[in-house]
């Protein structure tokens, strides 16, 4: 039970993190809206890593988060696009 327990707990962190991380993105990308549209991919993510630095940073951001901001930092390291980070799917 306990062991079961651990794993139900380890899942809803991931899954409240992932949630924070997608709410974040939403709002940034609402907020920035046209300045993302003129930007090249690279730009666009060094833009949203910058305001991920700010608000998750865990020594002086705004609502600190390592876990969200190591997501965002994986996620917007790599790739082409900025895509809202997928929830995962049953198996």
């Amino acid at each position: 039970m306990a062991s079961a327990l651990g794993a139900l707990d380890r899942k809803l962190d991931a899954l409240d993190t992932m949630t924070e991380v997608n709410s974040f993105l939403v709002s940034v990308l609402r907020e920035h809206e046209q300045d993302l549209i003129r930007m090249s991919p690279q730009e666009t993510r060094e833009l949203l890593r910058q305001k991920a630095r700010a608000v998750y940073r865990p020594d002086g951001g705004t609502k600190p988060n390592a876990k969200a901001l190591e997501l965002l930092e994986e996620t917007l390291g790599q790739g082409q696009s900025a895509d809202i980070i997928p929830f995962p799917t049953r198996r």
